[in-house]
């Protein structure tokens, strides 16, 4: 708990710096008439200076000049780079070669950690000063260098504490501890505790959590995989930050108006139907039928019980593809997810079949992950809107 509010109130600090006027920085592009690649840089950065009012871009074009030529041998001699080829893009003593589905947000982290440190333009020699902000009265510099933050009460402290395994882990928790999900399960053990096979019971139960695992990885991957395919779109990170924000409202609005814990998504009716569903899936004298028809609805209702979330799986999706990370690397960090979203699930399932009695968590947690829940979406919202280079 310690370290998950040490990690809310660095992101809050950062967010509160970022508040601040914009700090004006150059960005040089070298690029070559014929080069696609280059046309694509050019066009990334327009769209950014744009956005960004304070960001400057001094395009380079080669063999337009001898003078645009050398500054390109100099580029390439100062960075320390072996295979020089273009687009080449230069803030500070920063670079970024070549132009592929993560580049603009590479441009995006460049431009930041020269606002946040101090950055010598080598190409001007100009010295673009740090940022300077006040925090909670305290008048002190926060600085993120190299991976590094300083700030008031808890000194130097690596942005590795905002691990993307750590936020996984939160928000798969948050998300596991939703009422909506709950009920559903608490009814299936209801009706397996009736059952006088252990085989059986247990089969079941296991075949509903695989179902409901399989089905959240599926829904998870296929929006990452849309966040991929599209890209560093601006509208889409502002959109799943402006939902984080409304997830994080609606979580802190649960916490204070819903202490019991209760799910207000599925209507009587509704529930009535699932019930009967499931009571005569769980009589059903064929096994394999049976396991196939708790497979099915566990699929179906966990569908539907989605909207209960409120929209963490997406915003986690997005955070996710704001990683330059592996393909595999993507797909581990949706089965952490998944697994630390089943942990309660699996938990309270295999109490009740060990001790034959029904054993939920009670309204306490369930309120707590509220409290929690809504802290972390609405800085993770901030974040995205105002500063995505710190998830990046």
């Amino acid at each position: 708990m310690t370290r998950m509010l040490r990690c809310c109130y660095v992101l809050c600090a950062l967010l509160w710096a970022s508040l601040a006027a914009a700090q004006e920085v150059t960005l040089h592009v070298f690029w070559q008439e014929g080069c696609p690649f280059c046309e694509r840089a050019r066009a990334a950065l327009a769209e950014m200076q744009a956005d960004d009012p304070a960001l400057i871009v001094n395009e380079i074009e080669l063999g337009l000049s001898e003078a645009n030529n050398q500054r390109f041998r100099d580029a390439v001699a100062a960075l320390g780079i072996d295979r020089p080829a273009v687009p080449l893009a230069v803030v500070g003593d920063t670079h970024a070669l070549g132009f592929g589905r993560s580049t603009k947000q590479r441009y995006a982290d460049m431009i930041a950690a020269c606002r946040a440190g101090p950055c010598r333009d080598a190409q001007s020699g100009d010295a673009q000063e740090p940022m300077q902000e006040e925090i909670a009265g305290q008048t002190e510099q926060i600085q993120a260098t190299e991976g590094t933050v300083t700030l008031p009460w808890i000194g130097e402290l690596r942005l590795s504490t905002l691990s993307l395994p750590m936020l996984t882990v939160v928000l798969a928790a948050v998300d596991g501890f939703n009422p909506c999900a709950m009920w559903v399960l608490a009814l299936l053990i209801a009706f397996l505790l009736g059952v006088e096979d252990s085989r059986r019971m247990w089969t079941l139960g296991l075949v509903f959590l695989a179902a409901t695992g399989v089905m959240y990885f599926a829904v998870m991957a296929a929006w990452l995989n849309i966040v991929l395919w599209i890209g560093a779109v601006g509208w889409l990170r502002l959109a799943i930050g402006a939902l984080a924000v409304a997830a994080g409202l609606y979580y802190l609005r649960e916490y204070w108006t819903n202490p019991e814990g209760v799910c207000k998504v599925t209507p009587s009716n509704r529930r009535k139907t699932i019930s009967e569903a499931f009571r005569a899936l769980v009589e059903q004298p064929n096994l394999a039928v049976a396991a196939l028809g708790i497979a099915a609805l566990a699929i179906s209702v966990n569908l539907i019980e989605l909207v209960c979330s409120a929209g963490v799986p997406a915003v986690f999706a997005q955070m996710l593809a704001m990683h330059d990370l592996p393909l595999g690397a993507y797909y581990g960090y949706l089965l952490l997810y998944v697994t630390v979203f089943l942990l309660d699930d699996t938990t309270i399932f295999v109490i009740a079949m060990l001790t034959l009695r029904a054993t939920f968590a009670s309204a306490a947690i369930s309120r707590v992950s509220h409290l929690v829940g809504g802290v972390v979406l609405l800085v993770l919202g901030a974040v995205m809107v105002l500063r995505p280079d710190l998830l990046g």
